[in-house]
């Protein structure tokens, strides 16, 4: 019998199972996300691999790539996309990576590129060079205002300093709950005791950045959440990431996951767009309510660490249903 798909909160025997999986996947910036709570998972028969997803509007939306062995991931994806096919269920996949696009495509899925990794590799990382003149202009700012980071443990912080984070949050209206694919989120519920923490703070000692990064695999980290106070000094974002690129040797990591750049080709072209080029970017301002995407493009691209692409898989005939689901899942819960 073909077990059903559910969105079901997973007991702690399953998310114990997925930390490990995490830990196992190697060279996947997006694997630390698997672990947004309210994610299901449909696991390969040898355990070694798992699909995260969300049901929304009849869609079984997988969640970037599999965790865990690459070995076993067209096992897992089989297994999904069998019980989804059972039910009746679309099936669609965001974020999926160069590695896992073609295990989908045999499932007669088609691919957009929707952006690339942004991945700072830690021994070619400098601030020297006319390349990177803006970072070093950002960075040196904060120095001259008199900016100091620090760099903890989430599970060491004290109730104050967690007391004085959230309410920054606050007052800058930055949410923590929005984003299937790419935020884990629920900052400081004891869920991720081991995420490293760098806070920035002006010369008066009050918080005004700090930046949450997530453990994946052995050599990676990736940018959870950012976040920035209203009248932080200009390159506080720019500071926290060269200061944790630099303390990240401490763990042996060697690649810090920044986001991800949307439509970077895109946006990079602009003046020599087609038609079909401008059409796309009409559409894809379309989401500046909820995310400047190209202005997120053009702060990143600053630190020219574009990596893999990202795509979105569906089949062509259900694209109205599943940009619909997707936009719920990341923007609408």
């Amino acid at each position: 019998m073909t077990l059903p798909l559910r969105n079901e909160v997973s007991d702690p025997a399953t998310r114990d199972r997925v930390v490990h999986l995490v830990a196992a996947s190697e060279g996947d910036p997006l694997a630390p996300f698997a672990l947004r709570p309210e994610k299901s998972y449909v696991f390969s028969p040898d355990g070694l691999a798992a699909v995260g997803y969300r049901i929304k509007l009849r869609v079984a939306v997988a969640s970037g790539d599999p965790i865990g062995d690459a070995e076993s991931w067209p096992a897992a994806i089989e297994e999904f996309v069998i019980r989804a096919r059972a039910q009746k269920l679309r099936v669609a996949v965001l974020g999926a990576s160069e590695r896992a696009r073609p295990l989908w495509e045999r499932y007669h899925l088609g691919h957009l590129s929707i952006g690339r990794d942004v991945v700072v590799k830690r021994s070619e990382f400098t601030l020297h060079g006319r390349s990177y003149r803006n970072v070093r202009q950002a960075i040196q700012r904060t120095h001259n205002s008199g900016v100091k980071v620090s760099i903890h443990i989430e599970g060491d912080l004290d109730d104050g300093t967690i007391a004085e984070l959230r309410a920054m949050m606050k007052r800058s209206q930055r949410e923590d709950t929005r984003g299937f694919s790419m935020i884990l989120g629920r900052l400081f519920d004891g869920n991720a005791p081991t995420a490293i923490v760098a806070i920035a703070r002006d010369v008066d000692g009050n918080v005004v950045g700090a930046h949450r990064y997530l453990r994946a695999g052995r050599s990676d980290l990736s940018l959870d959440l950012p976040l920035r106070a209203r009248g932080a000094p200009n390159g506080v974002d720019e500071r926290l990431i060269a200061e944790v690129v630099d303390w990240s040797a401490q763990l042996g990591v060697e690649r810090v996951s920044l986001a991800f750049a949307p439509f970077p080709d895109l946006f990079a072209n602009r003046a020599n767009l087609s038609l079909l080029g401008r059409l796309g970017y009409f559409a894809a301002h379309l989401l500046d309510p909820m995310i400047k995407v190209e202005a997120l493009y053009r702060y990143l691209r600053k630190f020219r660490a574009f990596d893999q692409e990202r795509y979105v898989m569906l089949r062509w005939r259900q694209v109205v249903r599943v940009a619909l689901a997707f936009l719920l899942l990341e923007f609408g819960g």
